[in-house]
């Protein structure tokens, strides 16, 4: 699909048209597409599959001066279809073969928007209390839309091992939780957030959440996965006063089940915080820190 969006971008800013002016010229030759669809082609958000979608590619090539086949032969095999590939993919920091199950689970839940939004930045601050361990992760997220109409995004949260349950999700402010699943084999919650305001492709909105934790023993590291790539991240450690561990390191994985390999110590500072920032943040890499109390 990357291929089809990189060659309909190139083809289209090589026609010095805009977008507008594409949907005009094949409105004029009998061909309905919408700007969001077309937007979503460029994106790679999707791609024609439907046997009118192919006819309007074929008459895209027309417009942009493409030769026959230069988009269409770009396009591969079908993609997996199903709303539970759909949800599945947009499940944010969920190990795959543990969101399966959760996975057919929201499947069956009516109109539960799957992935509408990418997130462009994320800053995420874990609170440490005075007994070691987890309190809550603050996390706040500016998402961009994809298509017209976005209302809710998902958005989930998987315990550690130590863990007794994934705890809580909590909206906080600019928007409020929906729907929620739970997976209490796995310990895995997914969270329907509902937005303050219905956006338009192209529209940013914020997400500040909590994440409430709910551990069994000292915790000793904080990290995020993120399912698409991300632009950039900021993961905070604030440790209480009574509990400054003695050592902190910056870490990732390229997978969650991949070794960790360590980055490089982190100063804690006499806020006793530590943090990271993380520019670029590949899909599917865990990036977090880790601690050692004695």
């Amino acid at each position: 699909m990357a291929g089809f969006a990189d060659a309909l971008t190139r083809a289209v800013e090589a026609s010095g048209l805009s977008l507008e002016r594409v949907q005009h010229h094949l409105e004029a030759r009998g061909v309905q597409v919408s700007l969001s669809t077309l937007s979503y082609w460029r994106r790679g958000r999707s791609r024609p599959e439907r046997p009118e979608s192919l006819h309007a590619v074929a008459v895209l090539e027309e417009v942009l001066r493409l030769a026959p086949g230069t988009l269409t032969g770009q396009l591969g095999d079908k993609r997996p279809r199903g709303r539970w590939v759909e949800r599945v993919a947009a499940l944010e920091g969920i190990w795959q073969e543990a969101a399966l199950d959760l996975g057919r689970a929201i499947a069956r839940v009516d109109r539960l928007t799957a992935a509408p939004a990418k997130y462009l930045a994320v800053r995420d601050l874990a609170i440490i209390g005075p007994d070691r361990r987890e309190v809550e992760m603050r996390s706040s997220a500016v998402i961009e839309a994809f298509d017209d109409g976005v209302d809710r995004i998902l958005v989930s949260k998987t315990a550690d091992e130590t863990d007794r349950s994934a705890g809580e999700i909590v909206a906080s402010k600019s928007c409020r939780i929906g729907r929620v699943r739970r997976d209490e084999v796995n310990k895995l919650i997914v969270a329907e957030v509902i937005l303050d305001r219905v956006l338009r492709a192209g529209d940013t909105a914020l997400v500040d959440l909590r994440m409430i934790a709910d551990p069994g023993a000292d915790s000793s590291s904080a990290d995020r996965t993120f399912v698409r790539a991300l632009r950039e991240h900021v993961l905070e450690v604030e440790f209480h006063p009574d509990a400054v561990p003695v050592r902190c390191n910056s870490f990732y994985r390229v997978a969650p089940d991949a070794p960790a390999v360590d980055t490089g110590e982190l100063w804690i500072g006499t806020t006793a915080s530590a943090h990271i920032v993380v520019h670029e943040a590949m899909a599917g890499h865990v990036y977090g820190i880790r601690w050692e109390w004695e």
